[in-house]
């Protein structure tokens, strides 16, 4: 093999395994959310990644709902939800954002009367309260 040659192969090797590195450094993270509000109370969220829609789920009085999801290399995680209580309330909110959150691969929330709190640091703060 020529000197050329073996500089096109290394060249090739590098970019496979820096193509291989960068796949296996996605990071899955896991979203979940529990209606601690009020007995017979059901939360209806729906949620969107990044563009891409995540469907409508139905969180019963102590039920806990999650998504799993992993990080990209192209652009930031974000997934942002609406919450509707029923109707008589509605709550947008951001529930990950890869780059401002704490949490890297499991976010907690919890819906009460107050809003929703985020679990981090070792207790539970309010992010998001209802709108009146």
């Amino acid at each position: 093999m020529d000197v050329t040659m073996v500089r096109k192969l290394r060249a090739f090797i590098l970019i496979i395994l820096n193509i291989l590195l960068c796949a296996s450094a996605a990071t899955y993270v896991h979203v979940h959310m529990t209606n601690s509000l009020n007995m017979g109370s059901i939360i209806n969220l729906h949620c969107v990644l990044n563009r891409e829609e995540k469907g409508h789920q139905q969180i019963p009085y102590h039920w806990t709902c999650q998504w799993k999801f992993h990080t990209t290399m192209e652009e930031k995680t974000h997934l942002s939800c609406e919450a509707d209580l029923q109707g008589a309330k509605q709550l947008q909110f951001v529930a990950y954002n890869e780059s401002t959150d704490s949490c890297r691969t499991s976010c907690a929330w919890n819906f009460t009367e107050n809003g929703a709190f985020q679990y981090m640091d070792g207790h539970w703060n309010l992010r998001y309260t209802w709108p009146h």
